[in-house]
């Protein structure tokens, strides 16, 4: 797994690598059972290595790290195996292995953008769900490029309230497992 480098929204320069926080318990401290008697399957899940069993598994891919380090968390806090891609690149190789049920794709991003993700998602995993955000106005052109392709896609406008997304992504969730544009 590769780290990308990017900013980190605080003015600087961050280095993150594109996996999964550990998992968490609610209040968002790490579990740990400590170095002696602990099983694999628990170093794996205080490491991120291992995919959490009957959890919902949400992808989020944005450029800006702020922004797709914080929705990762705000979704394990909420108990989803939730996991973070830097560019629409990376997300394609991550969804080879590890196939979300529901995938949170900036629209602007380099090289591939968003709604061609969007598309290249829907096709190959047809029962991933998706939801798009933006906050630049050329997205407009984007989306009604896309309709005219046969393609629709929901788009909430950044800045996104946790609550609203995570609100979507449940309802999104709920929906029976069934290949539709979202």
């Amino acid at each position: 797994m590769g780290a990308e480098t990017g900013n980190d929204g605080l003015g600087g320069t961050g280095q993150r690598s594109e996996t999964s926080l550990p998992d968490s318990d609610a209040s968002g401290s790490v579990s740990s059972n400590g170095a002696h008697g602990s099983t694999m399957q628990d170093w794996g899940s205080v490491h991120g290595l291992s995919e959490v069993k009957g959890r919902r598994r949400i992808l989020i891919v944005d450029d800006e790290l702020a922004i797709a380090d914080t929705l990762q968390l705000i979704f394990k806090l909420q108990r989803y195996d939730a996991r973070v891609a830097y560019s629409a690149e990376r997300a394609v190789e991550l969804i080879a292995q590890w196939q979300p049920e529901l995938a949170i794709l900036d629209v602007i991003l380099s090289e591939m953008n968003g709604i061609d993700l969007a598309i290249v998602i829907k096709a190959n995993h047809p029962k991933c769900h998706v939801i798009l955000f933006s906050g630049h106005t050329n997205t407009a052109m984007l989306l009604e490029e896309a309709v005219r392709k046969g393609h629709n896609f929901e788009v909430l406008a950044k800045p996104v309230m946790p609550e609203l997304i995570l609100e979507r992504a449940s309802e999104l969730l709920s929906l029976p497992d069934e290949p539709a544009y979202d």
